[in-house]
C-alpha cells in the first residue's frame, strides 16, 4: 500500500509539471494554490517568486533533457519513498566543514546557490524544504553519490568509505 502511495504522489507531481509545460507555465498561475501546496506549502505567498520559478523550471528541465550525465546523477524510481534528509549510510559530513550540520545555507558554493534556485529566501534558507516536491525529487536526495558532490564541488559532503 505504501508503494502505491509513492507512485500516486510522483504521478501527481509529474502531472503538475506536464501541465506546466503544456500550458507554457500558465497553469502555475491559474492553479497557484496547487503548485504552492506541492512546492512551498509553508512559505508565505510573498516569498514565492512565480516568474523566477517559471524561468528556473525551464532551465532545470532543459539541463535534464539535454545532459544525460546530469540526469544520471539523480536516479529515482516511481516507487521510491520520499527522502527529506541525507542518508548517512552513504554520505557523511567532511571533517573540514565549518557550517551548521543541519543545513547548507552558510555555503556560498551550495548546489542551490550555484543554480540560483528561486526557492531560497533572502537568508539563504529553502522555502520548499519539507514539501512533497522536496522529498520526492532532487532536493531531498542531495547528495546521494560522488557525482552530485563533484558536480557542485560541495565542501560539506563526501561519500562514506566502505567498511
Amino acid at each position: 500500500m505504501t508503494t502505491l502511495k509513492h507512485v500516486v504522489i510522483r504521478l501527481y507531481l509529474s502531472a503538475l509539471l506536464v501541465l506546466f509545460f503544456v500550458t507554457g507555465g500558465a497553469a502555475m498561475f491559474v492553479l497557484a494554490p496547487l503548485y504552492k501546496g506541492a512546492f512551498a506549502p509553508r512559505a508565505p505567498w510573498r516569498a514565492v517568486r512565480p516568474f523566477a520559478v517559471w524561468a528556473h523550471v525551464y532551465k532545470v528541465m532543459w539541463r535534464s533533457i539535454s545532459n544525460k550525465g546530469y540526469r544520471d546523477l539523480y536516479p529515482s524510481k516511481l516507487t521510491d519513498p520520499p527522502q527529506y534528509h541525507n542518508d548517512y549510510a552513504v554520505m557523511r559530513i567532511r571533517e573540514s566543514w565549518q557550517g551548521a550540520k543541519d543545513n547548507c545555507s552558510e555555503c556560498r558554493n551550495s548546489c542551490c546557490a550555484q543554480i540560483k534556485c528561486p526557492m531560497l529566501d533572502a537568508g539563504g534558507l529553502c522555502i520548499s524544504y519539507g514539501s512533497v516536491y522536496f522529498g520526492y525529487y532532487f532536493c531531498g536526495r542531495y547528495p546521494s553519490n560522488q557525482g552530485q558532490v563533484g558536480l557542485y564541488d560541495c565542501p560539506k559532503w563526501e561519500v562514506q568509505p566502505e567498511k
